[in-house]
């Protein structure tokens, strides 16, 4: 476009250069002949010496600015541009050395002012009516510059839109592998729940649990049996430690274990036998009065002292049955299914999080898109009104 509009204007702008090298000649020949000459009049010495410095001056600033001035050879958007440049600055040099030192060169060379003078004003009536035209035609191309520079940026919109279009569809069919994948596993963990060797496994497991259920019943039983002579077992703390009583090393350590830890009583057939010693000494001292309990507490540890033992003897011995039983259920249910079906639900399960992982990426690229859309819309828009008016006749951008 931008060729079209240069190639439109070409004659004129030959012109415009033919002339402006027209008048570059005689206006470089006259300052040269201003630099040459002679002053024309008897002049005080002082004055001819100022009046030569300045032409000196006066010559090397203009015949610079006219040398700048150089045609181009071809016309393009950038040489054009230069050149108006270079016109700008010539001209703003010239009236810069003029109003410098022209006031010295003209009182001394005068006449040889005066013809460059007029060459040079010459080529300001001449610059004036270019560089209208000039401007006008490097707005344009500016103008055009810049609908190109619009139309490459809708290009690109375009084109990375159908990047993450394709980026779109690759996560989607990600997200189809994953989701059939997913369901093989489940069918396959599925097949696996309904095999009769699971199912055994998943039975003994069950049994396992209620086993284990029964030990920590029996050992809580065992600290509920206990935990009813609390009472009398600390007032018979609290006088040995006072050193009102006196009692051999192995019933003071049965005495702590019932205190602090009454579930350790059945772990072993010697703290049954020192408890049932125990027992017996507590239920002396009470009744000899060396430790003081009521009514009810010595009703307690009587019936304890009575029954408690063989009760515990009888905990002690199906708490062995339950943890034999245990061990072996344990054995038994230890089957490479549960942790096949395990290893099979993590995968789902990190399958399932890149599955979400890929929805949620696509959801953010489709909202990029949609933004995209509207943004290729609005520019659209703008696109067509600007190119018909810079060219002149409707445009359709189609796609």
């Amino acid at each position: 476009m931008k060729e079209e509009k240069i190639e439109k204007n070409k004659p004129q702008l030959a012109a415009l250069v033919v002339e402006i090298n027209k008048i570059r000649t005689p206006l470089s020949l006259s300052l040269k002949d201003l630099y040459q000459s002679e002053p024309e009049d008897e002049v005080h010495h002082g004055l001819v010496k100022s009046a030569t410095e300045a032409r000196k001056l006066f010559y090397e600033k203009i015949s610079r600015a006219i040398a700048n001035m150089e045609c181009p050879q071809e016309f393009t958007a950038d040489s054009l541009l230069k050149f108006n440049e270079k016109i700008s600055k010539a001209t703003s040099i010239i009236a810069d050395a003029m109003k410098a030192h022209g006031r010295y060169v003209r009182a001394v060379f005068g006449k040889k002012y005066a013809e460059f003078e007029f060459h040079l004003r010459k080529l300001n009536e001449l610059i004036i009516q270019t560089q209208p035209t000039l401007n006008h035609i490097i707005v344009e191309i500016n103008a055009l510059d810049g609908l190109i520079s619009e139309i490459s940026s809708y290009k690109l919109t375009q084109m990375e839109m159908e990047r993450i279009k394709g980026n779109i569809a690759h996560l989607q069919d990600k997200v189809k592998k994953l989701e059939i994948e997913i369901n093989e596993i489940a069918s396959q963990i599925a097949r696996i729940k309904v095999s009769p060797e699971f199912k055994r496994a998943t039975d003994l497991a069950g049994e396992l649990e209620r086993t284990r259920h029964e030990i920590s019943k029996a050992r809580e039983s065992t600290v509920c049996l206990i935990s009813e002579l609390n009472r009398p077992f600390r007032k018979l703390e609290k006088s040995l430690k006072a050193g009102e009583l006196q009692t051999v090393p192995e019933l003071e350590k049965i005495l702590e274990i019932c205190i602090n830890e009454p579930g350790e009583l059945i772990s072993s057939e010697d703290n049954l036998n020192a408890f049932d010693k125990l027992l017996r000494r507590t239920l002396e001292l009470a009744g000899c009065g060396k430790i003081g309990l009521d009514k009810r507490e010595m009703k307690n540890l009587e019936a304890a002292a009575h029954s408690l033992p063989s009760r515990l003897k009888e905990v002690k011995k199906n708490l062995a049955m339950l943890m034999e039983n245990a061990e072996n259920m344990k054995r038994d249910s230890e089957n490479p299914l549960f942790e096949e079906v395990v290893k099979l639900e993590n995968l789902i399960e990190k399958l399932e999080e890149e599955r979400k992982e890929s929805l949620h990426a696509i959801e953010q690229l489709e909202s990029k898109i949609r933004d995209m859309l509207e943004e290729l819309v609005s520019k659209k828009n703008v696109l067509q009104k600007s190119a018909g008016e810079l060219l002149g006749t409707k445009i359709e951008i189609t796609s």
